[in-house]
Formats: structure tokens, sequence, C-alpha cells
């Protein structure tokens, strides 16, 4: 969440577990991603990044499958 967020965005293995969850919560309080999400999030398809970046949603281990966030689930 948060900071951690827009460090692991750019490794080249992004592995989430069922207990995974997602957001960037600072969007939930009206701050704009920071460290490097700004950028990335905009990359995902069909919106999803800005609707997170926005809203601050927390999503889990499925959707971050779902809309490229992770690249591998470890159970």
């Amino acid at each position: 969440m948060g900071g951690g967020v827009g460090i692991s965005l750019y490794g080249s293995h992004r592995i989430v577990t069922e207990n995974t969850v997602f957001a960037m919560p600072e969007g939930a309080i009206g701050f704009s991603p920071d460290v490097g999400a700004s950028f990335f999030l905009p990359s995902l398809p069909n919106h999803f990044g800005i609707y997170l970046a926005l809203t601050g949603t927390r999503i889990k281990w499925g959707d971050c499958l779902n809309f490229r966030v992770s690249n591998t689930c470890h159970s």
C-alpha cells in the first residue's frame, strides 16, 4: 500500500498471495499517488489505474492479476 506500491511496481517479478491488498490510500484523502505509481497506474487496462489513484480503492490479489498489477500468485 502507498509508497511501497510505487517502488515495487517496476520489479520484474511482481508476486501476490491470497492475503495481498493493493491500494494507493492517499487518493482517498485527496493526494495524488507518488513514488513512481503516478507513472505506472495510467498504463493499466480500462483506465483502472486512474480509478485506483483517484479513489484509493483497495483491491485483492485476483484483481491484481486481472489488471496486470502483478504477474504471479504464490499460494
